[in-house]
């Protein structure tokens, strides 16, 4: 596997990893987002040496024009190809000059130019995938070469790996200006960070032969850096190298605004020696605020990831110094990233995301803390304009540092007009609570009364305690039943009064009273017969009773008259 592609993104069977990694899509073979190529070979090298073009990317390597020159690059046999990535000088190499070839022994295929990035950068493919062995790049004239990459999986699925956030590849899949064609293969829904020292002006305070501030920050992460460096060809450089005589060496980026650092990356020089001892002592700092002071243990691999903390720095330059060691003074490092939150972003490990309530768009907050930069828009309020303004402020609008707002609007209540009055519930309290016991207080979101014994006000019943009470049932929960001198069994179900049936006195407003014992009927207005056998005897109601000889019933209160024939006179004798 070549060392130069950084950050590779492996894609495992088991789900857990794939999640982590956020490799969404299907399985590939391990080294899938590693660069193929291992080995090349070339005719007609002027400058430069091959293997840098597979290995590292951090030079240029220049062909002859006196016999078609070309490059075959090597990607083992059998091997599935996908994509290919041409690096090209910045200048000097027309695209259209450039043809490139897959070939196995029996087969060949053109490729075609997919799109360009800023006239540098060429992605090829084939719409694949071409099982090959060598790719070749040549052309009529002569050219130089920078890096190729070589991979099996498409440049689409390439991007949208989580590592492609730390790789080289970010100039593809990250640039804002990049080509239409480019479009699929934007920022992966989760990478949150972007490198905000990319191609910022840099400045340092001596150079090494031909190197320039700028070759630290120009997105070439290769480390290799040998004899071949010290051309007076400057395209040929990659890492910066301070003066064998500054005693003080420092290396500055400015990012263009103040930014707070938890993030840096460096790529150091390669190989165990100078690369290592070169790092010793290398004091990270974003103005004058301290990121970390690098020691040799921090310097084994040639990629540093520096986490900047306790406390995090804020500011707008960072800057790379280094003292003390006077055999071996220099600075040499080949690539500087800054990564921190993209827009729309914030917070440590950018997890957060900027409240939809920002003003304008929804990226317009603050990457430390979240802070709308432009306050809220109408209907939220707090710094991060992530809490909603009351469903009663008048307008939708609300102080945006505390939420207050007045007057409500009806059947709002509160200082934030947040909460529906008593008498109201609902997502817009626009609905009437039932006759709760509690002052008709009832729950706001679904309207039902609190679970108190009784629940509900005399006279209503169920969960809303919006149910009158049936016939013959009144009180709290309908609970109690009508007196059974109540007229038709029913009452009034509040308060249990009713009208009275016969019998019963209309003195007691329940009704719960008979007639007593000499009287009967509507409201016991009436007495009882005088011929009854028993005066306390006679219905309450008719007053029916038994009567006494000589009285007509039912009601016995008239006298009956006998008649009775006297034989010896024939004469009628009438008695009462």
């Amino acid at each position: 596997m070549a060392r130069g592609v950084e950050a590779s993104c492996r894609c495992y069977l088991f789900l857990s990893l794939m999640l982590w990694h956020g490799c969404i899509f299907r399985q590939f073979v391990e080294g899938s987002f590693g660069n193929l190529v291992h080995s090349a070979s070339s005719s007609h090298v002027t400058e430069g040496d091959v293997k840098y073009i597979y290995e590292t990317g951090k030079s240029c390597v220049t062909f002859a024009s006196n016999s078609a020159p070309y490059v075959d690059v090597n990607i083992g046999n059998g091997r599935q190809f996908r994509t290919a990535l041409i690096y090209l000088p910045k200048d000097g190499t027309p695209l259209e000059d450039i043809t490139v070839t897959a070939s196995t022994n029996k087969n060949e295929l053109s490729l075609t130019k997919h799109a360009e990035v800023n006239g540098q950068i060429v992605a090829l493919w084939t719409g694949g995938p071409f099982t090959t062995t060598w790719i070749r790049i040549e052309s009529t004239n002569s050219f130089s070469l920078c890096l190729i990459k070589v991979y099996d999986v498409t440049l689409r699925e390439y991007c949208e790996c989580d590592d492609a956030c730390h790789r080289n590849a970010d100039v593809i899949c990250h640039d804002p200006h990049q080509s239409p064609e480019l479009q699929t293969c934007s920022d992966p829904q989760n990478c949150r960070q972007v490198n905000v020292a990319l191609n910022k002006t840099a400045k340092m305070s001596s150079s090494y032969r031909k190197s320039e501030a700028s070759y630290a920050v120009n997105g070439i992460t290769g480390t290799t850096f040998s004899a071949p460096d010290y051309t007076n060809d400057s395209t040929q450089w990659n890492c910066i190298h301070t003066g064998d005589t500054d005693w003080s060496p420092y290396w500055q980026v400015d990012l263009g605004k103040v930014y707070t650092v938890t993030s840096v990356i460096i790529y150091r020089r390669g190989g165990g020696g100078h690369g290592k001892a070169r790092m010793v002592g290398v004091t990270v700092t974003v103005d004058d605020n301290l990121c970390k002071t690098i020691s040799y243990a921090d310097a084994t691999d040639e990629k540093m990831s520096v986490i900047c903390s306790n406390p995090t720095p804020r500011g707008r330059f960072l800057n790379i110094t280094r003292r003390g060691n006077l055999y071996d003074p220099y600075i040499n490092l080949c690539e500087v990233q800054v990564w921190v939150c993209k827009p729309g972003y914030y917070g440590f490990g950018c997890t957060s995301k900027c409240s939809e309530g920002c003003s304008g768009e929804m990226t317009d907050c603050d990457i430390d803390n979240g802070f709308c930069t432009n306050g809220c828009d109408d209907g939220w309020y707090t710094a991060t304009c992530s809490q909603e303004c009351g469903g009663g402020c008048t307008g939708g609008r609300c102080n945006q540092t505390d939420g207050q707002c007045s007057p409500c609007l009806p059947n709002w209540t509160g200082d934030k007009c947040d909460q529906c009055d008593a008498q109201h519930y609902g997502d817009d309290c626009s609905k009437a609570c039932g006759h709760c016991r509690d002052q008709n207080r009832c729950d706001r979101r679904d309207g039902s009364c609190p679970n108190d014994n009784p629940r509900c006000q005399p006279g209503y019943t169920g969960l809303h305690c919006n149910e009158s009470c049936s016939p013959g049932r009144y009180g709290p929960d309908c609970r109690q039943s009508c007196s059974e001198g109540c007229r038709s069994a029913a009452c009034d179900g509040t308060t249990g009064h009713c009208k009275c049936r016969h019998g019963w006195q209309e003195s007691d407003p329940f009704c719960t009273k008979k007639c007593d014992s000499e009287t009967y009927g509507t409201n016991c207005s009436r007495e009882c017969g005088v011929g009854c056998q028993n005066i306390n005897s006679c219905d309450r109601t008719t007053g029916h009773c038994s009567c006494r000889i000589g009285y007509q019933p039912p009601l016995c209160d008239k006298g009956v008259y006998l008649s009775i024939l006297d034989k010896r006179t024939s004469f009628f004798c009438c008695f009462l």
